[in-house]
């Protein structure tokens, strides 16, 4: 087995919380590994994913996927899940077309739809996906120039896991929105996203800020060859980032190596 997949399997409580580049993220927690936004498979990485996807298959039981685009959706890696493991897919609506153009069968689907709430009620209905609760969340998709992208969908969605008693928001690509400064100050664990196509530096800072989280770990740098076409989402600020915080919450800040397994 790979070490580092053998080591987050190595359960002793908590959470564990491995990243493998951009928004593909590990999460370990009272017997499930799930994971988000899986791309391990694409050329134009720097680096191959320290935990291939045909080791990572057999283990996974399940893939979440905020929206679409190939670099959250990945058709290479989707197929091998597909035909390798019994992992379940959740995913929002506009990423159906793609799903079965990628062969999952429509069995292991889950429809995500962010923020759902029935008509007349207040709150916010959570899935129940292989004893996870998860409640999907609007997310907007942002482009350059701190502008919204012009075809983003109200389908694509972010998350917030329960894991071990503890809130877990993976915002998805997303601007900054009413809601995460006001409706996330139970959040434990917080991923950010300081592209200039989501919420960039000084957006991060104010949703930071605004959540107070315990954990936060930056994403979507660092994965791919940048070029003077993708570099608005390529290319991140993670370390800018963490100088604008307050000093109590740039000790909360982790910019985690892939591969590496850090236990909450």
């Amino acid at each position: 087995m790979n070490r580092i997949l053998e080591e987050l399997l190595d359960e002793d409580g908590g959470i564990g919380v491995c990243w493998l580049g951009n928004l593909s993220w590990l999460l370990r927690s009272d017997g499930k590994l799930i994971a988000t936004d899986l791309d391990l498979d694409r050329d134009s990485r720097l680096f191959p994913s320290p935990i291939p996807t045909q080791d990572l298959a057999e283990h996974l039981d399940v893939l979440f996927i905020t929206h679409e685009h190939g670099d959250h959706f990945a058709e290479s890696t989707a197929r091998i899940l597909s035909e390798h493991s019994g992992c379940r897919f959740v995913l929002p609506e506009s990423c159906l077309s793609r799903a079965q153009a990628f062969g999952i069968d429509s069995a292991r689907i889950t429809v995500a739809i962010p923020d759902h709430r029935p008509q007349g009620e207040p709150t916010l209905v959570p899935l129940e996906v292989e004893g996870i609760r998860v409640e999907p969340v609007r997310a907007f998709h942002g482009h350059t120039d701190f502008t919204v992208y012009r075809r983003a969908s109200i389908e694509d969605c972010g998350y917030v896991f329960t894991l071990d008693g503890k809130r877990v928001y993976q915002p998805g690509d997303s601007v900054l929105l009413q809601q995460h400064m006001e409706d996330y100050a139970d959040v434990d664990v917080l991923f950010v996203s300081p592209t200039l196509h989501n919420t960039h530096i000084d957006a991060t800072v104010r949703m930071i800020e605004a959540i107070q989280p315990s954990f936060i770990f930056p994403q979507h740098f660092g994965t791919y060859q940048p070029t003077d076409q993708n570099s608005y989402w390529t290319v991140g600020c993670p370390d800018e980032v963490r100088a604008a915080l307050s000093e109590p919450l740039r000790s909360k800040f982790h910019i985690l190596e892939q591969g590496v397994v850090f236990r909450i």
